[in-house]
């Protein structure tokens, strides 16, 4: 069993690397052939996985620096918009965004969808919430066309198998209202092939080349891109260094702000 998942995830990885060079290539039809077959095993993603791990509720104030960062760039996007919005939150988790959201008085209406019963418990506690518990690929099941003026998926789309992922953008395009804002964001250079363990759940890596490309595909403009790097240490000092020493360290996360075309 151990060597069939070895194989199963060296196949992963090594399609991944083909995805990447046939983005950078702009070779975008051979690019989507690559989705068309899952080699991934079984998702390991499941209600009780997240149930636990969003067992206790945390803060925003008290995360890493990067989280914080993050946060606060998605939300300021948000800001420029005409209030109240109409916010889809994907995988709504610790609700970290809608905390940042509240805390700088942006008026939103608020609809949730995650795998964790938990997690939408606490969206409608404490957002008033429209709120469903189930996976992302099923959300076209609960919110009207064209009705959303942001959605957003905060480290969600690593947790999709390969060949459901375009089914997952599509169904945010035909929700979003023309022009809405899709924002999502993902680790980069996570190093997931070399883990022996797989803490968070994920079932692919990224690069920007790959997200680039199937954000093309699924007619999405990208406006705005940001990286981000997870210094354990003297993050502020390290995130200031990084300005000035461009190549000195690798980006371990990307947002993406894309609008629809």
């Amino acid at each position: 069993m151990s060597t069939d998942k070895n194989v199963s995830n060296h196949i992963n990885f090594q399609i991944e690397n083909t995805r990447d060079s046939l983005a950078k290539k702009n070779k975008l039809s051979e690019f989507a052939v690559t989705y068309k077959r899952d080699f991934t095993n079984n998702n390991p993603n499941t209600q009780s996985l997240w149930d636990n791990k969003f067992s206790k509720e945390e803060k925003i104030e008290v995360q890493d620096g990067m989280t914080k960062d993050k946060i606060k760039f998605i939300t300021n996007c948000i800001s420029a918009i005409n209030q109240p919005i109409k916010l889809l939150d994907i995988g709504i988790g610790q609700a970290f965004l809608e905390q940042e959201l509240k805390k700088n008085n942006i008026k939103f209406q608020l609809s949730a969808i995650d795998i964790s019963k938990l997690s939408i418990k606490r969206s409608e506690k404490n957002y008033k919430a429209i709120g469903f518990v189930d996976d992302s690929l099923n959300m076209d099941k609960y919110f009207k066309p064209k009705y959303f003026d942001v959605i957003v998926a905060i480290e969600v789309i690593e947790h999709i198998s390969p060949n459901k992922i375009f089914s997952f953008y599509k169904m945010v395009h035909s929700l979003l209202r023309e022009g809405g804002l899709f924002i999502i964001s993902t680790p980069l250079n996570e190093g997931l092939r070399h883990m022996k363990d797989n803490p968070s759940a994920h079932v692919r890596e990224y690069t920007q080349s790959i997200l680039k490309a199937e954000f093309r595909i699924s007619k999405f403009k990208i406006v705005r891109t940001k990286t981000l790097i997870a210094f354990k240490n003297y993050y502020s000092l390290k995130k200031g260094l990084s300005k000035i020493l461009k190549n000195r360290w690798e980006a371990n996360n990307i947002i993406i702000v894309a609008r629809k075309a």
